[in-house]
């Protein structure tokens, strides 16, 4: 079954699950396995099982994820390179996703974040995520995806928690200070991974419209980027490649305003691109970008 099919195995308890395989030689049978991830609990002196759910579904999430498989009776965990920390697995989960082919029933939670991206840049804006109810979000998302998962829909009121869970882990969403409301989609920290990934040098400048291209081929769900254009074709919508989708403009105003980027207007140019209109903020358009320009030592 996919990730999304499996809502209980969340980040936190994928990696639980393989860093206690890595402690233990790297497999285990089944049910020893079981108990170690879902020990139960203590209450009034009584020892109370924890719910089945919640291993069997952090085993399939790591499975789906290729991290882990069933060989028989045992949990094997495969060689998928060094993964120490849970940022070591966030950087995995993310180039696990985005590398999936069109019609891969993984690639679903990239997917989405591409429809999400793209229509911010048709509405402009992103205050209409918290006009809708669970269920209506759920079918705007899942009206935006192609195909079916195991258990049918791919994107339902069940499965959006989770999708959301994995955006938070990656970086590309973050918390909102009113726990009433959900994550907003604000990609910065990945935006920021990936730079450091790609070895980008402190106080690079480029133009703008390669900084842009960069972020795409890191970050394909982003403006410019294959799931974009994917998501786009779906929707029968041209994107202004001038104009950023309001996630990614936002995501640049959070980088700008730490200082982790400088985005500079060097002369009336039609190579200029511009943020998405914020009513809160200047209008901003620029043709070159300086990355981390004041280094701290």
């Amino acid at each position: 079954m996919s990730i999304l099919s499996n809502p209980q195995g969340t980040p936190e308890r994928v990696w639980s699950l393989i860093a206690g395989l890595g402690a233990l030689g790297g497999r285990l049978p089944r049910g020893e396995f079981s108990s170690i991830l879902n020990p139960g609990y203590s209450a009034g002196g009584q020892q109370v099982a924890a719910q089945a759910t919640n291993a069997a579904n952090g085993t399939g999430a790591a499975t789906a994820l290729e991290l882990v498989e069933r060989n028989g009776d045992e949990i094997q965990l495969h060689d998928v390179g060094e993964l120490k920390t849970p940022a070591q697995l966030a950087d995995y989960v993310h180039d696990f996703l985005c590398s999936r082919d069109e019609g891969n029933i993984e690639a679903v939670i990239a997917e989405a974040y591409a429809w999400l991206v793209v229509e911010s840049h048709s509405r402009r804006d992103l205050g209409w995520l918290y006009e809708l109810g669970a269920a209506e979000f759920a079918d705007l998302v899942d009206a935006g995806l192609v195909g079916e998962d195991e258990d049918g829909r791919l994107m339902n009121p069940t499965k959006v928690p989770a999708w959301r869970r994995w955006l938070l882990f990656m970086g590309l969403s973050v918390k909102m200070p009113d726990a009433r409301l959900v994550d907003y989609p604000l990609p910065a920290r990945r935006i920021e991974i990936e730079m450091r990934r790609a070895g980008v040098e402190e106080q690079t400048s480029m133009p703008a419209g390669a900084f842009v291209d960069l972020l795409a081929n890191r970050c394909p769900y982003l403006d410019r980027g294959r799931l974009f254009r994917q998501a786009c074709a779906r929707k029968g919508y041209t994107a202004d490649t001038r104009t950023l989708s309001a996630v990614l403009s936002n995501a640049l105003r959070d980088l700008s305003s730490e200082g982790k980027i400088s985005l500079k207007l060097s002369r009336d140019t039609a190579d200029a691109i511009s943020l998405c209109p914020d009513p809160t903020t200047r209008s901003v358009s620029f043709d070159e970008v300086e990355i981390w320009p004041e280094v701290k030592h």
